[in-house]
């Protein structure tokens, strides 16, 4: 097996890897790759992603991204995706269980010798619920990083099935959610932009009130262009909710194979009065239907504190409120490995700490 590095003028054989595995996701493609890249300016992106060939034919793709953090210990290297994990190694479908193995294990391999000639103190990476291979064999599947010295950190995301009907996908709302769909459709008018209607001055609609609801423009400019661009080539679709011509919120969510995430949204607080955010799933949903989505991840779901996840109220709320929509919790692994020791004891330490300040209040002094 050779180690091929990604370069530019391969990304169609990366992009058609990506298309013929069940393990590759949106997330595995050139295009999300070119967008880490410009994502986040202040960490220094590099790209260092490699495939795997044998005989001419693609095994395996591995994206990675070289990311330099600031901490208070100084300055820290890591293979990660915009501060978060990445896309786990994708394989070739159709592999024999001993082949899988044997690719992987060039994979991490690979993984681990970059990280030694970069100076990475860790790498990071996370399944895709949208790929189809997630759901080849029920849910909860282990992390198959485990074996090469990867931690695991369990996880737990939404995910609706949209091959149900209309109907059942309405009952298995919660109540209030369910009010507030069908209201929705008396008081705001919905629209879906892909890759047959989008337009410009729809999409400076997002990106406007974006600016507006965050109070600053919170990312560089060309990741809105990729974005615009991700609708005209099929990857994404645009909502917008407008009330009398006004536009009041904008959802985008990536599509890709059967599979899609909410990936954006924006809701202007003048009207918070409004369900806004119920006209936008709803309509999203709907379209994903007729277009022959499968799976649908809402989002990421918060129950509480845990030593690796430190969830704000918001946080909890965002969660709760997602979890109205209907759907599955699943979860899902995230594998981290450190390559140095000193790292491993500072985020220990710090998840530690946090953990014991925010989980265990002293019991208040007996009264006398």
């Amino acid at each position: 097996m050779q180690i091929v590095n990604l370069a530019p003028e391969l990304y169609p054989l990366w992009n058609a890897a990506c298309s013929d595995m069940d393990d590759a996701w949106f997330w595995h493609t050139a295009e999300w790759l070119e967008y880490t890249l410009e994502y986040r300016p202040e960490l220094r992106p590099q790209s260092y992603s490699f495939m795997v060939t044998s005989e001419g034919r693609v095994m395996a793709i591995c994206p990675l991204i070289l990311e330099t953090r600031t901490t208070p210990e100084g300055s820290v290297r890591e293979f990660s995706f915009g501060g978060g994990p990445g896309p786990g190694p994708a394989l070739a479908n159709g592999l024999s269980e001993r082949l899988r193995k044997e690719v992987l294990k060039v994979v991490c391999d690979e993984v681990d010798a970059q990280a030694h000639r970069t100076a990475v103190a860790r790498v990071s990476f996370r399944a895709s619920p949208p790929a189809p291979a997630f759901w080849h064999d029920g849910l909860s599947q282990p992390d198959p990083l485990l074996r090469f010295g990867f931690l695991d950190i369990p996880l737990a995301t939404r995910v609706i099935d949209l091959s149900q009907s209309e109907d059942k996908l309405l009952n298995q709302m919660r109540k209030g959610h369910r009010y507030d769909v069908k209201r929705s459709q008396q008081l705001l008018q919905a629209a879906v932009y892909d890759a047959t209607n989008i337009m410009p001055a729809v999409f400076d609609q997002y990106r406007l009130l974006h600016h507006r609801v965050a109070g600053r423009v919170t990312r560089p400019q060309m990741t809105f262009e990729m974005m615009r661009d991700w609708i005209g080539s099929s990857m994404a679709i645009l909502v917008v909710v407008r009330r009398d011509g006004a536009t009041v919120g904008c959802a985008l969510m990536s599509v890709y194979k059967d599979g899609a995430y909410y990936s954006s949204g924006c809701e202007d607080p003048d009207c918070s009065n409004l369900p806004v955010g119920h006209a936008l799933q709803w309509a999203a949903m709907r379209w994903m239907k007729e277009h022959g989505i499968a799976h649908y991840e809402i989002g990421i779901q918060l129950y509480g504190m845990r030593p690796h996840s430190m969830p704000s109220e918001k946080e909890l709320n965002i969660s709760l409120f997602k979890r109205g929509f209907g759907g599955t919790t699943v979860t899902f692994w995230v594998g981290e490995k450190f390559y140095s020791r000193e790292y491993y004891q500072a985020v220990m330490r710090d998840r530690v700490e946090k953990f014991a300040s925010a989980a265990f209040v002293p019991h208040a002094a007996a009264a006398v």
